[in-house]
C-alpha cells in the first residue's frame, strides 16, 4: 500500500515540476512578430498634395479691338462650333480709353451705332467711332461678332453684358478636347527627379476613383508659393489622366503620387526590421527552427517599404519585425496571426 502511496505522490510532484518548469521556459520565450519575405514590385515616388483638376486644352477667346460688349451668346457648359457667334460686340476708338472716356455708358454707344447705321449725323461725336485715318474720322464700322475658333465647350465667360472688352484679356474661354490635367506645384527639392513621361496616380476628396496619368509638362521657372505655413519655392507640374470618368470635375482638388521608379521581383524588408553591428553591416534576425538567428544581408536601393535585399535572404524566408526584443540564437514564439505582409 505504502508503494503505491509512494508512486502517486512521486507522480502528482513530477507533473507539478513539469508544468512549473514548462511555465518558466515558456515565460522565458520572447514572442515576436514575424514578416514572410517574398518578391514584389516596389517603387518610389513623391506625392503631391496641393493639385488642382483643369481641363487639358482650353483657348482663350479675345476680343479684336477695344469694345463695349452688345450681347453675349453662350454660358459655362454650351458646346460650341467653330465660327458659332460668342459675342457680340461695339468697337471703341482708342482714344476713348485713352482719354478718360471709359465711362461712357453702353446705352450712349448702341445710340450712336443705331443712327450711324443710317447715316452719321453731325451729333454724334466722331470719336465714338474707328477710323484708319484721323481720330476724328467715322470708320463707318458698326458691331462686330466674336466666334468660335473650334469646336469645343466652353468653361468661363469673364465679361457680361454692357462691360468693356480689352484686346489683351480673354473673354471666353473654350475646352477644345475632353481631356483632364492635374496643376500640381512640386517643392524646388524634388523637382530634380521628376522627368516627362513618369506614371502618377491622381486621388481626391471629390472623386472616388483613383487615375492613372503621366507627366506632360514641368516649368522651367520656380515660383513662390505662400501657403498656411509660409513660403515655398515651386515649380509648375501637369499630369494628364487617362481615361477620366464622370466622377472627376474640373476645379476640383487633387492629390498625385508620382512614381519615379519602379523595380519588380525584388525582395523587399521593411526598415525597422533591418539593423546594423558596429562595423555597419547590416543583418536581420531570421527565424530557423524555434529560434531568432542573425543573418547577414546586402541592401540596395530604397523603396517606400524598406529595402531591397539582394543576399542573404530567399523567398518566403521569415524574418522578425521587431529585432530590438531578440538576440542571436534566442528562442521564439512566433506570432504567424500579426504577420506583415510586404507591398510594394
Amino acid at each position: 500500500m505504502k508503494k503505491y502511496v509512494m508512486l502517486f505522490t512521486f507522480t502528482i510532484i513530477s507533473a507539478i515540476m513539469i508544468i512549473t518548469v514548462g511555465n518558466f521556459y515558456k515565460q522565458s520565450l520572447i514572442q515576436v512578430s514575424l514578416i514572410k519575405v517574398s518578391p514584389i514590385t516596389a517603387e518610389n515616388s513623391i506625392s503631391c498634395n496641393n493639385g488642382r483638376v483643369e481641363r487639358a486644352q482650353t483657348k482663350n477667346v479675345y476680343a479684336p479691338v477695344k469694345a463695349v460688349i452688345k450681347e453675349v451668346s453662350v454660358k459655362p457648359g454650351d458646346k460650341v462650333r467653330r465660327g458659332q457667334t460668342l459675342m457680340t460686340i461695339l468697337p471703341v476708338q482708342e482714344s476713348d480709353a485713352s482719354s478718360g472716356q471709359s465711362d461712357q455708358t453702353y446705352q450712349d454707344l448702341l445710340d450712336s451705332y443705331e443712327g450711324a447705321a443710317g447715316g452719321f449725323s453731325s451729333g454724334i461725336p466722331s470719336s465714338l467711332f474707328p477710323s484708319s485715318s484721323t481720330a476724328e474720322e467715322p470708320s463707318g464700322e458698326t458691331e462686330q461678332k466674336i466666334t468660335s475658333p473650334s469646336d469645343g465647350t466652353v468653361t468661363s465667360v469673364f465679361l457680361g453684358e454692357q462691360e468693356y472688352a480689352d484686346p489683351g484679356k480673354p473673354v471666353i474661354a473654350i475646352a477644345v478636347s475632353s481631356e483632364i490635367q492635374v496643376r500640381l506645384s512640386v517643392n524646388e527639392t524634388q523637382i530634380s527627379d521628376i522627368k516627362i513621361g513618369q506614371k502618377a496616380v491622381v486621388t481626391g476628396a471629390g472623386f472616388k476613383n483613383a487615375y492613372t496619368g503621366k507627366v506632360t509638362y514641368i516649368s522651367s521657372e520656380a515660383q513662390q508659393l505662400y501657403t498656411s505655413t509660409g513660403q515655398e519655392t515651386v515649380v509648375e507640374v501637369l499630369v494628364n489622366i487617362e481615361n477620366p470618368g464622370a466622377d472627376i470635375k474640373p476645379g476640383f482638388t487633387a492629390k498625385a503620387k508620382i512614381i519615379l521608379s519602379e523595380s519588380s521581383d525584388v525582395l523587399v524588408a521593411p526598415y525597422e526590421a533591418v539593423r546594423a553591428d558596429e562595423s555597419g553591416r547590416e543583418y536581420v534576425f531570421k527565424l530557423e527552427g524555434k529560434k531568432a538567428v542573425k543573418t547577414p544581408v546586402v541592401t540596395k536601393e530604397e523603396f517606400e517599404t524598406g529595402f531591397e535585399i539582394v543576399s542573404g535572404l530567399r523567398k518566403g524566408d521569415e524574418i522578425v519585425a521587431n529585432p530590438d526584443v531578440v538576440s542571436d540564437g534566442a528562442f521564439v514564439i512566433p506570432q504567424r496571426n500579426q504577420e506583415v505582409a510586404v507591398n510594394g
